[in-house]
């Protein structure tokens, strides 16, 4: 028989069955579009090239710490000088510095991303303007294709079109391509210096991007970093004695922070995928079972075990098929929904690369092939192990594979147990570690806190300076709304963007000499009112006051922590301490002590705090996130405080968040994950339950007389039951057992991803399992039920 015949026949045989072609392809395009969505994902984040002219030859440079082995993705300007001008490793380097700040345009402001690139930036990408050229004069920029066609209407009309950033005008040169954006999604590009404004060799400031020459390999420029690393070790000990230099494929730097989240859903959509398989190949073994007679007969024919096994292969190759082209449609609207998903609650890199392209539909081709013969081979040849005496025994129910095929039944459903049992913990691991991220005490309230970004342009100390004068008008006037109960500034926010943290000196104990061991510590500039704003207890001093300003005692107030940290035992009040932020040498006097919070993420053990008056640190002070405490809804707050900044400068860009939205972003990626592995495992104990159901439905069939006979001699339902149930709770019993192994052999894979609990939490196991034994129990039930009903007299007529 030819194949093309072999096909037409399996397509009538599975229409005959409608019911069984039906739960098997929906089973498995289940699992299949399950795969296909997380594999386009996988594919347009970790394994599509970027587009740019060989990527390849595009890396990234940080600095490497020699004694722990740590990377820094930044450069200091003294470094990234000396590795620019060596000329042996690559074509073109550029450093970046920037972020989302404001933008004048037409009279009006935004908030969008903008960064000082050097003029190789361009080279390092291979990137040409879709419309003019690239800046060749300080005063010119670039922008972005969207920001062009945002503003302007034609991207074309920007050419020749200003914008100003920090009081400078500059004129549109350039639009660039659309969908260029690097780095972290920016709009503007204009000129920094060619030679870095800081030099010092111990402030982490530049981000640098580079590109290898044609002729030299990552590994050679490794090799040549490390000797210009030992170079300047001896020509700078007291900075560059423990470090040296990297550089890293910009894909994998891009990647880098979801990379294992990424693989750890690739790996619980595959565990669903064996699921699906394991039930259909259940499916396909009782349909061979049923069929026995017909194998038999074949075999009595002189059919040879490959003509028998090769008409079932092909309808299991068929029913993959099916489910992979229904499995590509769940997987389009699955992939377009988790792109939508991730753009509002966990920001993946290269997001507009994820579609479903020639390599997606290539991985669902070669998954529905290794599918069919997941589930279709071991039925095909046990259905192919006849036993003619038997099979071809009239009234033979139990058919030619019936005395074999029991075993194998059972372990698919013993392995579908334990494969979602291990889905199933991985999930209630990532929940309760979730909750625990909920409820953590942060330090400092979210409920009723409106924050604003906002930018005003300036450039000089004076400008600065009538900045902060500017913003204390504005919270006068917003002070006035009705609903607001406080407001304040400060320059990071905890959970929020402009974190900044370095060293610090406590007097007569540190300095800033070279080569010397800091205490660490966040900085943070606040306004008067800031703690009482945000709900942080003062617990020792005072707060700043409008008279702690530039010109006058510079002072400053810790955190609890700091106080631990640098005066154990004493009283911090009046002791003097100094930080690189604006400048060294500057000593600040401690006022205050206040609670501590847990800055960067819910996740991260509260640390040591710096607090600084924002009006002594002018040069930081015209861009604040602004903290509007309100007894209303927050969000009803936005349009009068946008009409009252606007009617004092229309040129101040504002952006609005909640305090409680910060702090949600903050924990997305859990949220991300948790959400995903949570709907796989319960998609995993669906197909499981539909594993039991057919098993023990199964069983119900082949034993109908045995249980018409105990009814007949008296057998009460609940014995009935009890059967069936036993039979049951021993197959979940082993297939728990060693669901429970595996899932202790994995835990080390979310030792990173849980918080407040560890992977071998007995509570979260104890749970699961009291959820999903009774899971598994009620997939018996009906079948349990159906043997209650059996008609003894019927059962025997039909023995």
């Amino acid at each position: 028989m030819t194949l093309h015949r072999e096909l037409r026949h399996a397509f009538r045989t599975l229409a005959k069955s409608p019911g069984f072609t039906i739960i098997a392809v929906l089973t498995l395009a289940l699992g299949i579009g399950a795969n296909t969505a997380i594999f386009s994902i996988v594919n347009g984040v970790l394994l599509s090239p970027l587009r740019y002219p060989e990527p390849d030859r595009i890396v990234m440079l940080g600095t490497h710490w020699k004694q722990t082995g740590r990377i820094t993705p930044r450069l200091t300007g003294g470094d990234l000088l000396d590795i620019r001008t060596s000329g042996q490793i690559f074509d073109a380097v550029s450093y970046h510095v920037g972020g989302e700040m404001g933008v004048q345009i037409a009279g009006r402001a935004e908030f969008t991303g903008a960064y000082f690139v050097n003029p190789e930036f361009f080279a390092v990408f291979g990137v040409q303007p879709s419309y003019g050229h690239v800046f060749d004069s300080e005063t010119q920029a670039a922008v972005s294709f969207s920001f062009a066609q945002r503003n302007f209407g034609d991207p074309a009309s920007a050419l020749g079109r200003t914008l100003s950033i920090e009081n400078r005008t500059y004129q549109i040169a350039g639009v660039l391509p659309a969908g260029f954006d690097f780095p972290g999604r920016a709009n503007v590009w204009v000129p920094a210096p060619v030679k870095p404004d800081n030099l010092n060799r111990t402030s982490y400031n530049y981000r640098t991007v580079a590109r290898l020459k044609r002729d030299v390999t990552l590994e050679a420029a490794e090799a040549a970093l490390a000797t210009i690393g030992t170079r300047l070790a001896s020509a700078y000990p007291s900075s560059n004695r423990d470090k040296s230099f990297t550089a890293v494929p910009l894909r994998d730097q891009l990647v880098g922070p979801v990379r294992t989240m990424l693989y750890l859903l690739m790996g619980a959509v595959a565990l669903v995928l064996l699921i699906a398989c394991t039930n259909v190949a259940d499916l396909m073994l009782a349909r061979a079972t049923a069929r026995s007679r017909e194998m038999s007969v074949r075999a009595a024919l002189g059919a040879g075990r490959w003509q028998i096994v090769r008409p079932l292969l092909v309808e299991s190759l068929v029913l993959a098929l099916l489910g992979g082209a229904l499995g590509l449609i769940f997987a389009y609207f699955g992939t377009g929904a988790l792109v939508r998903m991730s753009a509002t609650q966990v920001p993946l890199p290269r997001l507009n690369e994820i579609h479903v392209d020639w390599l997606v539909l290539a991985f669902v081709s070669g998954v529905s092939l290794l599918a069919s013969l997941l589930f279709g081979l071991t039925p095909a040849w046990q259905a192919s192990r006849v036993d003619l005496n038997d099979a071809l025994k009239q009234g033979g129910s139990r058919g030619a594979t019936g005395s074999r095929s029991p075993h194998l039944r059972n372990a698919l459903v013993v392995a579908q147990i334990a494969m979602s049992l291990v889905l199933a913990i991985g999930a209630g691991l990532l929940l309760r570690s979730f909750a625990a991220l909920n409820s953590v005490a942060l330090g400092y309230r979210t409920e009723g806190i409106l924050v604003m970004y906002a930018h005003d342009p300036a450039r000089s100390l004076d400008q600065y300076i009538g900045v902060g004068r500017q913003f204390e008008n504005i919270f006068t006037r917003i002070g006035e709304i009705p609903g607001v109960t406080g407001v304040s500034a400060a320059m990071g926010l905890p959970s929020g963007q402009y974190g900044s943290n370095g060293g610090y000196a406590v007097e007569g104990k540190q300095t800033f000499a070279p080569g010397q061991r800091l205490p660490q510590s966040d900085f943070t500039l606040s306004g008067p009112g800031y703690f009482a704003a945000m709900g942080i207890p003062l617990s020792h001093g005072r707060d700043f006051t409008p008279l702690d300003e530039y010109g006058k005692l510079p002072v400053a107030i810790i955190s609890e922590a700091l106080a631990r940290q640098s005066f154990p035992n004493e009283d911090p009040i009046g002791k003097r301490l100094q930080c690189g932020l604006d400048s060294v040498g500057v000593w600040m006097t401690i006022i205050g002590v206040v609670g501590d919070v847990r800055q960067d993420s819910p996740a991260l053990v509260p640390g040591p705090n710096l607090y600084m008056p924002l009006k002594q640190h002018p040069y930081r002070g015209n861009e604040v996130q602004v903290v509007v405490r309100a007894s209303v809804d927050p969000g009803s707050l936005t349009a009068p405080i946008r009409e009252r900044v606007r009617a004092v400068n229309p040129e101040i860009a504002m952006k609005f968040t909640t305090m409680k939205t910060m702090v949600s972003d903050s924990i997305a990626q859990p949220r991300f994950r948790t959400l995903l592995i949570s709907g796989f495992a319960g998609l995993a104990l669906v197909l499981a339950m539909v594993g039991v159901y057919g098993v023990m439905s199964y069983v119900i069939t082949q034993r109908t007389s045995e249980f018409g006979l105990r009814v007949a001699l008296g057998a009460r339902p609940a014995d009935v039951v009890g059967l069936v149930l036993g039979r049951t709770l021993r197959l979940a019993g082993v297939g728990l057992a060693i669901g429970l192994a595996l899932s202790l052999a994995l835990s080390r894979v979310m030792t990173t991803m849980v918080f407040g609990l560890k992977t071998t939490d007995a509570v979260t196991y104890a749970l699961v399992l009291l959820a999903v034994t009774p899971v598994i129990l009620a997939a018996s039930a009906i079948p349990a039920w159906r043997a209650t009903r059996i008609d003894p007299l019927a059962a025997l007529r039909e023995e």
